[in-house]
């Protein structure tokens, strides 16, 4: 029998109940009925959370991961109008320094899938899909750099934006983010109730957008020109295409380690066929760390000088407040740095005798970071200030 509760009937085995020692027969029953005071305290949980439960999904089975795989690695028609039209949506958004269109367009970039069908092949040691999705990966490449240099032919580059510069630096900050995201993209593929948030981790990580940079900075010169807001500052010292094309390398090798230790977690492949190119890959990984680290670095004494001129701005505010820092890029070799810094302030404001203090104050705070040299490159793009006050009252109120 079954015994009744006033909230329900909760089904007890009396025999385990009569069993039962310790602290667990003392919980053994509520109200002399027989019924645990555990089971009551769910069925209360129960009703106030509408049954919540964690749903334990089954793993695709391996085959159908397969069957779904090959098909990805092979490029159809419909795969490279999707490519060609993320490339032209990328280049159009990097030119025009829209972070929107750049979104879109990492949303309908399909470079994803070769990448994690190459890492599914690697833990299941299918070498003929790894070389089907290599092959199919450079094609998409070569296709989305060439995209971009025709867009930039078409449209002559002089200047870039925000968009362009914020791709030609990574740091081993990047290959974290495509660390996660190729775990989260491998994940996705073995759910079925979970596929649909590859979207997501193509706009996580974006792979067209540094190849469409790589492209239009292929046509730049060394020294970069940028625009920061209606103003154009020429000269910068850096090289687009080289850090774009690092951006990328880093996803491509990120995603890969990542995916390919996902897939091995879910029990897909084994670590006796996958060791050896697992190797290989932690190995580029390893490469490719190196600069990433050392960009790393540099991207740490960028957001150091940013805090010091904060600090300065903060001690001569009548000085500093009117003036902004629109780009910071600074290039580390041995214990020298060069600083690139441009500043927006009003005509005249920043006499050289402040700018040579804050010159002193930057390298003060940069000793901390083993730095005996400093080499700093500082334009001020001048803006006007007008300043216009008047007052009015009604008429006839005093």
């Amino acid at each position: 029998m079954v015994p009744e509760h006033p909230l329900g009937k909760v089904p007890i085995r009396y025999e385990m109940m009569k069993q039962a020692s310790g602290p667990l027969r003392r919980l053994r029953t509520m109200s002399g009925d027989g019924v645990p005071a555990v089971a009551v305290w769910q069925r209360w949980i129960d009703r106030f959370t509408g049954q919540w439960a964690m749903h334990l999904e089954r793993p695709i089975d391996r085959k159908d991961l397969h069957r779904d795989r090959i098909a990805s690695s092979l490029p159809s028609f419909g795969f490279f109008v999707l490519l060609v039209t993320s490339a032209m949506l990328a280049s159009f958004g990097l030119l025009a320094d829209s972070a929107a269109v750049v979104i879109g367009a990492m949303i309908v970039a399909p470079l994803m899938n070769p990448i994690l069908s190459m890492a599914f092949a690697i833990v299941i040691g299918d070498g003929r899909l790894v070389k089907r999705s290599l092959v199919t990966l450079v094609l998409g490449v070569v296709v989305v750099v060439i995209t971009a240099m025709l867009i930039a032919l078409l449209l002559p580059v002089s200047i870039v934006g925000s968009e362009i510069l914020a791709r030609a630096t990574p740091n081993l900050i990047d290959l974290g983010i495509a660390v996660a995201a190729g775990v989260a993209g491998a994940f996705s593929l073995t759910r079925a109730r979970i596929a649909n948030s590859i979207a997501g981790v193509a706009i996580a990580v974006a792979l067209v957008p540094p190849l469409c940079v790589t492209g239009i900075g292929l046509l730049l010169g060394p020294e970069v020109g940028a625009s920061f807001g209606q103003d154009v500052v020429s000269g910068l010292n850096l090289d687009v295409s080289q850090g774009a094309f690092l951006l990328f390398l880093a996803n491509l090798i990120g995603i890969t380690v990542a995916g390919s230790l996902t897939f091995l977690s879910q029990s897909y492949g084994s670590w006796r066929r996958s060791w050896q190119p697992l190797m290989a890959w932690l190995a580029l990984m390893a490469v490719i760390s190196g600069p990433l680290s050392f960009a790393l670095q540099e991207f740490i004494l960028a957001k150091r000088i940013d805090i010091e001129l904060s600090r300065i701005a903060a001690e001569d505010a009548a000085t500093w407040r009117q003036v902004q820092v629109r780009y910071i890029n600074i290039d580390v070799a041995g214990r020298a740095a060069s600083l690139d810094l441009v500043l927006n302030a009003p005509e005249g404001l920043l006499s050289d005798a402040v700018l040579a203090r804050t010159n002193e104050a930057l390298f003060r705070s940069l000793l901390r970071f083993g730095i005996r040299d400093l080499d700093l490159h500082l334009r001020i793009v001048p803006v006007r200030v007008k300043d216009f006050r008047d007052s009015l009252s009604e008429p006839g109120n005093s």
